[in-house]
This record gives C-alpha cells, structure tokens and sequence, in this order.
C-alpha cells in the first residue's frame, strides 16, 4: 500500500520533529529537517500516525478491564501506563506548530484545520483517562520550561473552541492532503466527525452540565452533519505485506502467525452465542475456534485448570469455544494453538466455518481496519442522550439504527455469512426486549449494543462504564481483582523530568475525573 510505502520517511520525519512537554534547547543540527525543508503532508502523517496510535493504544489498553478479551490478574496499572499516549499529544503540538506555518505562510488551512481535530481528540482522550493534562504551557519550553496542568473541565472547555477552529480551516481555501489516511481528502467527512466529538464530549458530560449537553447535542442534531452513515465512518485500514515493513492488522500479527496471544473474554462469547433465542451473527466474525480437542482432553493435559473451580463463573462455555472468565491469572499453558482468537472482524483474521485447525493455517492476510469511530456508535450516543436527557428523537429508532449498521459493518467483512434474516432476527429480539423493559434498563440495553459493537476497541465503552454502570452483563472479577481503575497515573516520565509542583506527586487510579460523579464503588 502506498501509505506503507511512504512511513519509512514518514517515521524518520517523526524522529526529528518530535519532542516531550519539555523541550529541551539542543544545538542546531545541520543535517536536522527544519521548517523551511519540510514536506507539509510529512508533516500531516506525523499527526495521523499519531492520532492512529493513541486512538489504538488507548482501545487496546482498555479492551481488558472492558471484559472484551481476557484481564489478566488485578487492576493494578503501571505508572509508566500513559506515558506514550501522553507523549503522543506534545508530539503532535510540535507539528501542529510547524502545521500552523504552513498554513498561515503558504495556505495550507486544510492540513492545520484536521490536525487541529486530531489534537482535540487526543486531549479529551487523555483527560478522559486521567482527568488533566498539560494544555495552556504546553510546547512553550522557553516560557514554560516545567509545565504544569490544567483541570480537566477545563481542557474540554478549550477542546470545544479548537475543534471549531479546526472545522473553519478545514472549510477554508487550502487544498487536501496527498495522503490523508481516514478520509481520502473529504472536507466534509472531517467535519462530519468533528461534529461527532462534540457529541462525544456533551454526552460524556451530562451527568455534571446536563443543560449545556442537552442544548449542545439538539444543536449537532440539527444541524445534521455527524458520522450516522457508514460511508462516514472514522477507521484506519492496514495492509497485507509484512515487508518492507509490518502492515498487517496487529492482532493478525499477534495471533495469527505464531499462534494466538490473547486469550478471548468467556463473559463476550457466552453472552453473544447463548443469551438470546438467535446466536448474535458476528460470533464466528469476532471469535476463531482453533481446535477440536474436546474440554476433558484439555482438562486431563492441565490445558484447561479451572474445572471443578467455584470461583469462575464460566470456565468453558462449550463447542470448542476456549477463552476466560475475567482476571483469570491460572498462568499460561501450551494452548497458542488451541485457545479461541480474534476472527475475521476487524483484523482479517479468518472466518470461523468450523474447520477447527490453528489460524497459522488458515489463508488470512490481515487487512483489516482499526474503528475509530463508526456511525453505529454515533447511533448509539443518540440513543442514550435521548432516553437520558430527553434529546431530539426517539431513542428505539437511534437504537435499531445501531444494531443494524453495526451488524452490516460486520458482514461486509465475509457478506455470504450473515443473511438479511439473522439481522431482522436478532434486530427484533433487542427491540421487543427494549419495548418491554423499563427506562434503566432500556439503557443497559442500549450500553449493551454499543459495547458488543465497539469490539477491539475499549474506548468509547471505558467511558459508558464509568459513566452509566452499563452494560450490566460483564463479567464480576473471579478473583479479588482491586479497585476498578477509574482513572490512570500520571506518566512517570513527566513526573521524573518535570519539576513543576503539579507533579509532585501521584495521583490515585481510584480519583475520578471530572465529569465522573458516581459512587466509588460503582463499578468492579
């Protein structure tokens, strides 16, 4: 793929334009890329790649707790947890200041106008995970060479402002990107996603500034430009070459070739094969059976140590399905090939027929997508602001939106194997369960979707959670697993380079943030 093609220098770019919140004075180097030889669109994937990877990590690192795969052992996060998604953010504002010459100099506000949306993201991503950040010194090293932090609300405050002068640069004169990685160059697609963080940011609120979200989010509704439609929908898509450089989907890479590294959630799989009268149909695109040893040849080879435990809630959940109950710490037996793996969705692993042989055998390529964010979910936002808040529309009908872009996202991934009636099936079940529940637990209900729909990407949900104690049907710790995390350390690389006071000390993962108001012991 061209993108691919294109990282090597793309990633030499990253290495010298990049930097901490502290950025130290280094003697000029004469081989060094400076402003006046750099390539705005080098400039521009330094952002992307950015943006993609902390999106990424943030997804994976929650994906865990979130019971979406396998938690291993107690919530006990390192310091050093956040230090590369926090990096991530200054690196960007180096190049979002060279982004800013560009645009100012030469015209190029389209370039500026997505990264500031980029920017914007990845602040309310961090504030969301930690609840403050560097913002108004941040990148200032000679005004502010030990920038302290700035209170979360704040950050969201100032978020609202960049993103709508992101989306006036992006509307301006200057041309697209060679190789804008998301959206090919669509103004109106940045825009439409713009909108869709703000919705994100109002929705994420309401429990501390339910007037202003409420008003904010019959604003975006009316003025009809957010990600609803799937061709709008925010995703990275990798390639199928492992050389020059590894392009393939990440979890293809880990569990495809020298066999399965994760293990898959045994609360995700029971819910999805046995808890409605129809078998939700993205089971054999999620999941990926590998063997067909049956359960009492796993227990006799000490493959399977659970059995006979009371402690565990599943332990194994039948035909051939091999994952585990939620921080399970039995250690790890020589299961890389009999454990169940990530399917065809969304890494381009293989769809599970039942042949039951390793992945490394299968014929996947791994050209799958990272979703970043997907009209389902937009769907599903509205669906929740509407019961809770009492927002323009009617939250069953943003809810079977969901459902049904969410189950044809999947099926566009092997089309022949999800038919129109197993979507109407499941469809209908999930609506007549709605109809006939009350309002607190329409909105489990509607949590429940979005989460089964955010699959591989814990983000969005890690929020919900701590926002809403929904979905109800993730598995409880079988172990004493701690304290939920409801917020993460400050990296320690800035509490060991910043002599600020605000990093004096650390922070506490039972803190919550700002727009958090629940009980501590609302969620485990």
């Amino acid at each position: 793929m061209n993108l691919y093609k294109r990282l090597f220098v793309v990633l030499a770019f990253v290495g010298i334009v990049s930097c901490d919140t502290l950025e130290l004075d280094l003697q000029e180097n004469p081989d060094a890329l400076t402003l006046a030889s750099a390539d705005v669109d080098l400039v521009f994937n330094t952002i992307q790649f950015n943006f993609r990877n902390q999106m990424t990590s943030l997804g994976y690192l929650s994906d865990g707790p979130m019971r979406m795969v396998n938690f291993f052992g107690t919530y006990n996060p390192g310091q050093g947890t956040m230090n590369g998604n926090w990096s991530q953010i200054y690196n960007t504002g180096t190049n979002l200041d060279a982004l800013k010459s560009f645009s100012d100099n030469e015209g190029f506000t389209f370039h500026y106008g997505v990264a500031q949306i980029m920017q914007a993201t990845m602040y309310v991503n961090i504030v969301d995970y930690i609840g403050t950040a560097v913002f108004t010194e941040a990148n200032k090293s000679g005004e502010f060479p030990n920038p302290g932090l700035d209170a979360g609300a704040d950050i969201y405050t100032a978020m609202y402002d960049l993103i709508d002068e992101g989306i006036a640069n992006i509307n301006g004169t200057g041309r697209a990107p060679l190789n804008d990685l998301y959206y090919g160059g669509d103004a109106a697609k940045w825009v439409a996603y713009a909108n869709t963080l703000k919705l994100r940011m109002y929705l994420q609120t309401r429990l501390v500034n339910g007037t202003e979200s409420t008003q904010g989010i019959n604003a975006l509704i009316g003025a009809g430009n957010l990600i609803d439609q799937p061709e709008e929908d925010l995703q990275f898509q990798y390639g199928t070459t492992p050389t020059p450089i590894e392009s393939r989907h990440p979890l293809f890479t880990g569990n495809y070739i020298n066999g399965a590294g994760a293990y898959m959630s045994n609360g995700l799989m029971s819910y999805m094969k046995d808890s409605m009268s129809v078998e939700d149909p993205r089971m054999k695109y999620y999941f990926y059976r590998q063997s067909d040893r049956s359960e009492a040849n796993l227990i006799a080879a000490d493959i399977i140590r659970c059995d006979g435990n009371p402690a565990y809630t599943f332990c194994t959940i039948g035909d051939f399905y091999y994952g585990r109950d939620h921080t399970d710490n039995e250690g790890i037996p020589g299961d890389a090939n009999i454990r169940t793996t990530y399917g065809i969705y969304p890494a381009m692993g293989a769809f599970d027929e039942g042949n039951l042989i390793p992945a490394s055998q299968t014929s996947a390529t791994g050209e799958g997508i990272a979703p970043l964010h997907l009209s389902s979910w937009t769907n599903f936002m509205l669906a929740e602001s509407a019961l809770t808040l009492g927002t323009t529309g009617s939250p069953a009908t943003y809810l079977e939106a969901g459902m049904r872009q969410a189950l044809q996202k999947v099926r566009g991934f092997s089309p022949a194997n999800m038919t129109t009636g197993q979507i109407d099936d499941y469809v209908n079940e999930v609506l007549a369960e709605y109809t006939a529940a009350s309002n607190t637990d329409k909105l489990d209900i509607i949590t429940r979707e979005w989460y089964i729909s955010s699959y591989t990407n814990g983000l969005l949900p890690y929020n919900t959670y701590r926002r809403t104690g929904f979905p109800s049907f993730l598995q409880d710790p079988i172990i004493n697993a701690g304290a939920f995390v409801r917020s993460y350390f400050l990296p320690d690389s800035e509490l060991n380079s910043n002599s600020n006071p605000d990093f004096a000390t650390q922070k506490s993962i039972t803190d919550q943030v700002f727009w958090d108001t629940n009980p501590a012991n609302f969620i485990n």
